[in-house]
């Protein structure tokens, strides 16, 4: 039987872990001000999409390969059907790229198209799709790129994987860079400086996120600057800078 190649991540997909409620989000940020030694930091809000993870990496400005996320080290060579993808950018054409870069994302099929979608497959006599996260990741799993086209999957950038340059040494900074270079990243993202902003950002998202057009289930919160992220480090498999 075909199957897709393997691909070694050179900086690991991590898991995170979570918080359920308000207590455990502050036990969270309070450990990581106690590491940090420092009373306060800013933090990057961004809606947890329910997608499928992906690597994409660039190579003088030329999309070379995509992969899915795996099982965090190895991940499953998915690149033809990536590149049906409209929204991920085949070249950048900013000449301010680094040579070689690997940017993240989560692809998602949007509900709107879902219904469609489904709604085309009765019509044919076809039986239809649970739901859009499962039949993301089953479209990027086809081996018939052709079949992944059809199909209007959608993508958000939600950071870099590692880059051949110096990057902003940021979170909010290299999510606008990247949105620069033609990337879509999400408008929802949010920058705030405490914990209390954390959780209005939380609540409020809470009551508006049927109006979507795409699965969420939750929020991720990360510290932004990249230097504490570096100094708070990873346990396990899990980065202590975001939850």
């Amino acid at each position: 039987a075909q199957r897709f190649t393997e691909v070694r991540h050179p900086v690991p997909l991590l898991s995170l872990s979570n918080a359920f409620d308000d207590e455990e989000f502050l036990a969270w940020h309070t450990r990581a001000a106690n590491l940090l030694e420092t009373g306060g930091f800013d933090m990057v809000c961004e809606l947890k999409y329910d997608g499928l993870a992906v690597a994409l990496t660039y190579e003088d400005g030329v999309f070379v390969r995509g992969a899915t996320r795996g099982n965090g080290v190895v991940g499953e060579d998915v690149t033809l059907n990536l590149r049906t993808v409209r929204s991920i950018p085949l070249r950048i054409l900013a000449g301010n790229a680094p040579s070689r870069f690997e940017v993240r994302g989560e692809v998602f099929f949007p509900r709107s198209e879902f219904a469609r979608f489904n709604e085309e497959r009765l019509a044919r006599g076809l039986e239809t799709y649970a739901n859009p996260r499962n039949t993301a990741a089953g479209s990027l799993r086809q081996l018939d790129p052709r079949i992944t086209a059809e199909r209007p999957l959608d993508i958000f950038i939600y950071g870099l994987g590692y880059s051949e340059w110096d990057a902003p040494d940021n979170q909010w900074d290299t999510l606008d860079y990247l949105g620069s270079l033609g990337f879509k990243t999400n408008p929802n993202n949010a920058l705030v400086g405490t914990p209390e902003e954390v959780a209005d950002y939380y609540r409020g998202w809470l009551e508006r996120v049927e109006g979507l057009d795409y699965a969420c289930d939750g929020a991720v919160i990360k510290v932004n600057r990249f230097d504490y992220q570096r100094d708070l480090g990873v346990v396990g498999r899990e980065p202590r800078w975001a939850i």
